[in-house]
């Protein structure tokens, strides 16, 4: 396949977390340029965990399901585009704690996915309930290190990302029902779901849309205009 029509076998999933990427890209010049320094670490941190999955994938060969790419990338594109650039954060009340659902969640995901491929590989021997356990406590204490990465920040810059102890303590609660609900969720997937329900948004876009079987016929019809002896 030539390098002009790659682009027509891209998933939707890359397609979404590639223009997220190159957002945040382009946010850099004009943070670093309006002094915020501090955010630009922070768009910095964000751009190289949303590549983290791509980097993977190309240096070990591995595929990493439920379209792990893009979710990561969204969670690190909501929280420096929408909540720190657009100040979703001071604007949308409940911003603050429905991105700690979900960058939980996705946490909590990643951690579901790894002791399950080892408890399915033998590797250890566990019960789904006790999956289910270990990923709540592994988001719980991901969200804790947040807090305490937040109290450092705050401590370092003299700022107040924390807002306060009933901020931290609804954060870290909102941090437990991510994971549980990641935790239940998968414990059901595992259960009931079939092989081919496990596929979502990786049909190519060329597909989707129809370009691909277009440009296919128009294909066709140049090379027999082209070639006529060999209709």
């Amino acid at each position: 396949m030539s390098a002009k029509n790659e682009w027509l076998n891209i998933s939707i999933s890359a397609a979404l977390s590639w223009l997220m990427k190159l957002i945040m890209i382009g946010m850099l010049p004009y943070v670093v340029y309006n002094g915020s320094y501090l955010f630009a670490i922070a768009i910095t941190v964000a751009i190289v965990l949303s590549l983290l999955p791509s980097i993977v994938e190309r240096s070990y060969h591995v595929t990493l399901p439920f379209e792990l790419d893009l979710l990561i990338t969204s969670i690190t594109f909501l929280h420096t585009f929408f909540g720190e650039w657009l100040k979703f954060y001071d604007r949308v009340w409940l911003w603050d704690k429905a991105l700690h659902i979900y960058g939980t969640g996705v946490v909590a995901m990643l951690a579901f996915m790894i002791v399950y491929t080892l408890h399915y590989t033998k590797k250890i021997r566990l019960t789904l309930p006790l999956v289910g356990l270990f990923t709540i406590t592994f988001a719980v204490a991901v969200g804790g290190l947040w807090e305490i990465g937040e109290f450092v920040v705050d401590k370092i810059f003299n700022i107040d990302t924390q807002n306060g102890l009933d901020n931290t303590m609804w954060d870290l609660i909102n941090d437990f029902v991510g994971g549980a609900f990641v935790a239940i969720m998968g414990i059901l997937y595992i259960k009931y779901s079939k092989p081919h329900e496990r596929k979502r948004l990786t049909k190519p876009i060329g597909e989707i849309f129809g370009i691909k079987k277009r440009i296919d016929r128009m294909k066709v019809r140049i090379h027999a205009k082209r070639n006529p002896a060999h209709k």
